[in-house]
């Protein structure tokens, strides 16, 4: 059944993982470590006015879990990519199971790795004062958000990871292209701050409307501007997935023939 071959495959990426303990405690204590170093740091030198509250570290929160589903994105791909140069894909596509099996098993693993991570940082985020407006339901709403964003990031990395021929290219493509994706959104500054060119740019990268949706969730409750970012997150999440499938399809078809 194709049910148990996600689960199956989903084991092996949590068993790889945990086979490397020090690097998932590091990986989850991360995104606290930089909301409370940054956010909190920052927090005295950013003015109210400009980003529409006085709490910066519940501003920064949106961002710093944007920040950690964009660098997990990147390291969703590594074992595709490493069993790809391994000749561990080819194994697993002769393997009677459906090749949607590994996008999907890999999506569901990566949402659930991202959802303790983000759980860890509403907890330190709750033990430095901040209290989402919307509520344990807004907490929920805030995982769907992150999903989603996961969605999206890690079928774009995995598409970008077929495509290159080396895990050097892989890697220097993701360096370079990680923190602009990141900066060129809401994550740290309100688009209103920013200079006009920039703001263009970042109204089309999906990481705004992430970061809004769960912004207002945060600050404001269940406002108006919740539906509307999830709607836009949602159809780039479905894009990058079926520019991520399409990718994958390519890929390796030719890899069993």
């Amino acid at each position: 059944m194709w049910s148990q071959e996600v689960l199956a495959l989903s084991r092996r990426w949590l068993l790889m993982t945990l086979r490397e303990r020090l690097n998932l405690l590091f990986s989850v204590l991360q995104p606290a470590v930089w909301l409370i170093f940054f956010a909190g740091g920052m927090g005295g030198a950013v003015d109210a006015r400009v980003v529409g509250t006085g709490d910066y570290i519940a501003f920064a929160v949106p961002g710093v879990i944007a920040f950690t589903v964009v660098g997990n994105g990147v390291t969703a791909a590594m074992p595709l990519l490493f069993d790809k140069e391994t000749g561990y894909l080819d194994k697993l596509l002769s393997m009677p199971i459906r090749r949607s099996s590994l996008i999907v098993s890999r999506f569901v693993f990566q949402v659930g790795m991202n959802s303790a991570q983000v759980l860890v940082i509403l907890l330190v985020a709750f033990a430095l004062g901040v209290r989402p407006a919307s509520g344990p339901l807004g907490v929920l709403a805030i995982l769907l958000v992150t999903a989603l964003l996961t969605l999206a990031l890690t079928a774009a990395a995995m598409a970008l990871a077929c495509a290159v021929p080396s895990h050097g290219t892989f890697f220097a493509i993701t360096g370079f292209a990680s923190l602009p994706l990141l900066f060129m959104s809401n994550a740290f500054v309100p688009l209103s701050a920013m200079p006009g060119w920039m703001e263009v740019v970042a109204r089309v990268n999906p990481l705004t409307y992430a970061i809004e949706a769960m912004r207002v969730l945060v600050l404001r409750g269940w406002g108006a501007g919740v539906p509307v970012s999830l709607g836009a997150l949602a159809v780039a999440s479905a894009l990058l997935l079926a520019v991520g499938a399409w990718q994958f399809t390519r890929q390796t078809s030719h890899r069993i023939t």
